[in-house]
């Protein structure tokens, strides 16, 4: 790749100019618009899934055109071009082949005008040879995208330029010879001779393609059913010359993508034969005993030199795996999205089992769960293909180490069984319904094996690594979905637990209380000092502590119904600055007497549809902090600012500050900061709490920001009118 570009191009008379390699063109293009250049280029381009491809000769300073295919030249006829420093021209000075992925990036040839000029990108050229090994022309392909030629597509091109070059050969031998003709037996037996080599590289060339090829004459009669057509379609080595057009379809087990069959016009020779440039048209064979296939199918009519059509070709490329691959894809897609949209594991897990089954064209797949009470698997979900018989044991338990299901479910291991009539896991009873491959999928929960994924096929069926690799993921997005909800499930069933026990020990709770603090207010107020004289201080104590201990009772039964939803709001046109002012104003004194500076900037008003009584609340308690935890004095700001439909209360503090990592886990009910406790400053773990839970049914939050050292900021966002749902959950 190092050499200089000089080096493809050298002086006239060394390689180009030379006179015999002159002489040599011209000989031969007195005789090549004998072959039949144009239908090789077509075959050549369609086989390697090219745009263009061109068989010329090349002279000094031009090419003369023999056949061609694409950029509008197919069965154009000889013609010259001009060519100088050409990349046909390079082949032919190096007399090797010459292979290019991307032209434009190559300093040897981007300055060919076939880059510049017509963008041409990637290239490959085979030298075409006479019956003397000189070097007369090029059989070349073209891109006009970068690619990379594969070793197949290369055999083909050069299988290509070799039969040519033997046609070309061929032909300069019998002109030599024509001068003095052999007797016509002589002839006769040349021209049989000549006809079977030509049939043998024909042959050659169409068996060594992994490319499909079928071609029919005028009459639809087919004259070409190569052997990788005839793999593709899963059909023997029948003779389909006498299959007329109208049984093409029936024969060959041709469906459209979605399982129409297709009818004798659709067919794509057929198409052709009518004129048609048909391009990359999909075709389902379901032939029976063979695994679908799904081919990629391009074609064409074969015009002569007048322009009269002759025939049809078309050409097929097996897409089974890159089809697959794309539902495959497609299923995770589907799987994700099922179990993101539902919480209901039967309807989300059929819905995956459906889109599986339906890409694969698989017709039966189930979904099994292990009851750890019971040590089996129990079924959770089934799809079977629609107008097919349900599998009848689908109701019973398995247990590990029974069957296919059992058996991965014991190993945890994926399992695939190729024909399931047969060997140590058959299952008479799926093989009974005309079932034959199955797959046996382990659905994982960290290490332990949770269920198993099952399907089946209606074919027998090799192991495929990347299928299991797929399946194996769509299992996992199952398994994280399962833990998942059984996560919801336990947090659900805790918060209830706790919910039932905060209401029964607050009602438990509340009753006693109430008790006492009455009783302490009438020995309060009881005239008697010669009797409770003494003791009035420690009434004051027991007082002040039962209505402490009731107060708290009270919010922890006001969150809990908050939480649960039984509580309902009532939302009416609001005013929150006046319950922002009244609320600074209620906790002034209060500052004042631990040295806080309570400063608000609030604006004539700020309305929005709210519950008055629950904003009260929550402002009380977000002022409440503020100064409580501000034991050394300070600054506590209150500010309201509304924009783009919601409004923002702001307070901020200088006090003891929050370590970061406790930002999130103070809003939480019952939790306190560390600071807090180690500062002895009184407080429940209630009051950030209910203010986050009255917020929150507002359709707002509730955001603590801290240095950690000192000072907090709690804001709270209101939307100017909360979600319908903030009046009941």
């Amino acid at each position: 790749m190092d050499r200089p570009t000089s080096g493809y191009w050298p002086s006239r008379d060394t390689v180009l100019a030379a006179p015999d390699r002159i002489a040599a063109v011209d000989r031969a293009q007195a005789i090549a618009s004998r072959c039949l250049a144009d239908q090789l280029a077509r075959l050549v381009a369609e086989a390697c899934g090219a745009p263009n491809a061109l068989i010329s000769l090349v002279h000094v300073q031009r090419q003369i055109v023999l056949g061609s295919f694409g950029a509008g030249r197919a069965g154009a006829g000889p013609a010259e071009i001009a060519a100088e420093r050409s990349l046909c021209e390079a082949v032919v000075a190096a007399g090797i082949p010459i292979i290019v992925g991307d032209a434009t990036q190559d300093r040897r040839f981007a300055e060919t005008a076939a880059v510049r000029k017509h963008g041409l990108a990637a290239y490959v050229g085979f030298p075409i040879r006479d019956a003397d090994d000189q070097v007369v022309g090029v059989l070349a392909i073209g891109d006009h995208l970068p690619r990379d030629w594969s070793a197949r597509q290369l055999t083909v091109i050069d299988d290509a330029a070799q039969l040519f070059t033997t046609g070309l050969a061929g032909e300069i031998d019998r002109e030599r010879r024509s001068a003095n003709p052999p007797p016509v037996a002589d002839v006769n037996d040349e021209l049989a001779d000549r006809l079977d080599e030509i049939n043998a590289f024909t042959d050659a060339l169409l068996t060594s393609l992994q490319t499909g090829v079928a071609a029919c004459d005028r009459h639809g009669r087919l004259v070409v059913f190569n052997q990788a057509l005839r793999r593709m379609l899963g059909v023997a080595d029948d003779n389909y010359a006498d299959c007329a057009p109208d049984e093409w379809p029936a024969a060959m087990h041709l469906y459209h993508p979605d399982r129409r069959p297709f009818s004798a016009d659709d067919m794509p020779l057929r198409r052709a034969l009518r004129g048609e440039r048909v391009r990359d048209i999909d075709v389902l064979v379901l032939a029976p005993g063979h695994r679908p296939r799904m081919v990629s199918v391009n074609g064409q009519p074969i015009v002569d030199t007048s322009g009269d059509r002759i025939g049809a070709v078309i050409t097929a490329e097996d897409i089974t795996q890159r089809r697959r691959a794309e539902q495959l894809q497609a299923c995770e897609l589907a799987t994700a999205q099922a179990l993101a949209d539902t919480s209901d594991l039967a309807a989300a897990t059929t819905t995956t089992l459906a889109a599986i089954g339906t890409s694969l064209h698989w017709p039966h797949a189930e979904l099994w769960l292990a009851d750890e009470l019971s040590g089996a698997l129990t079924p959770i979900a089934r799809w079977d293909e629609p107008g097919r018989e349900p599998i009848p044991r689908m109701s019973e338990p398995v247990v590990g180490g029974s069957g296919l299901t059992g058996t991965v479910w014991k190993t945890g291991t994926p399992i695939w069984v190729a024909d399931i009539a047969t060997g140590p896991l058959s299952d008479p009873i799926a093989a009974g319904c005309g079932l034959h491959a199955a797959l046996g999928v382990p659905v994982r929960s960290g290490e332990r094996t949770i269920g198993v994924l099952t399907f089946y096929s209606a074919h027998a069926e090799e192991p495929e690594s990347s299928l299991i690799a797929v399946l194996l993921g769509i299992a996992a997005q199952i398994g994280q979905y399962l833990e998942r909800r059984r996560a919801e499930s336990y947090a659900a069933r805790l918060a209830r637990s706790e919910e039932e026990y905060i209401a029964l020990v607050g009602h438990e709770l509340r009753t006693p209380l109430t008790s006492i603090a009455a009783y302490t207010e009438l020995l309060r107020e009881s005239g008697d000092e010669e009797r409770l004289g003494g003791v009035r201080p420690l009434l004051e104590v027991v007082d002040r502590n039962t209505r402490l201990l009731l107060a708290i009772v009270e919010n922890l039964l006001d969150l809990a119904a908050l939480d649960s939803g039984h509580t309902m709001l009532e939302l009416v046109p609001t005013d929150l600055a006046t319950i922002v002012r009244d609320a600074v104003d209620a906790y002034a004194p209060a500052a004042g007497e631990q040295g806080v500076r309570l400063r608000a900037q609030l604006p004539s008003e700020a309305p929005l549809v709210a519950d008055p009584e629950r904003l009260r609340q929550a402002v009380d308690h977000l002022i409440d902090n503020a100064v409580r935890y501000s034991p050394d004095g300070g600054d506590v700001d209150v500010s309201l600012e509304a924009s783009d439909g919601s409004v923002a209360l702001t307070v901020a503090d200088t006090g003891i500050g929050i370590p970061v990592n406790e930002l999130e886990v103070v809003t939480r009910r019952l939790r306190r900061g560390t600071r807090s406790t180690e500062r002895k400053i009184r407080g429940t773990g209630l009051g950030l709490a209910i203010a986050t839970t009255v917020l929150a049914r507002h359709g707002g939050t509730l955001t603590l920001q801290s240095q950690g050292e000192q000072g907090t900021t709690a804001t709270a966002r209101l939307p100017l009118r909360p979600p319908v749902a903030a009046t009941r959950e």
